[in-house]
């Protein structure tokens, strides 16, 4: 059977038509040429949600990666293929690594929240700094109250 045939059974083109044809040309963006971007309208109240659903994303990757992998490492204890103990601690790692990015992404909101407060509410500790300087007479005279 030639190829001709097939092509023609299947209806597609063959392929020295679909080599002829040009391929689109893929144009590289350089960082510099991508205009500037205005993010003094974006609410604050909108970026703690975003980084609140982030969080919740990765705190659901975690929670079902757990369960995967137990699940790796009950199979490649059955299998006792080095493979699959390879596979289980690259889980593994990428799990610690989606840790990190759970703790930072708790570490942003934070800050977030405290950029939406301001620095005089975020910062607002009240220090009172109650210096006595006296001399051991002057005490005396205050406690007998002279």
């Amino acid at each position: 059977m030639s190829s001709e045939k097939i092509v023609d059974a299947l209806g597609l083109r063959p392929m020295e038509e679909a080599k002829r044809e040009e391929l689109p040309v893929v144009v590289d963006v350089v960082e510099d040429q991508l205009p500037d971007i205005d993010t003094s309208d974006i609410d604050d109240d909108e970026t703690i949600k975003d980084i609140e659903q982030a969080r919740g994303n990765i705190k659901n990757i975690i929670q079902h990666g757990d369960d995967a992998l137990k699940e790796m490492i009950d199979l490649a204890k059955q299998s006792e293929s080095p493979r699959a103990f390879e596979v289980a601690s690259g889980l593994m790692k990428t799990l610690l690594d989606a840790n990190k990015d759970f703790v930072e992404m708790s570490m942003k909101k934070k800050y977030a929240k405290e950029e939406k407060m301001g620095p005089k509410e975020a910062a607002q500790t009240n220090v009172t700094n109650n210096n006595l300087i006296l001399s051991t007479a002057d005490l005396l005279k205050m406690i007998k109250g002279e």
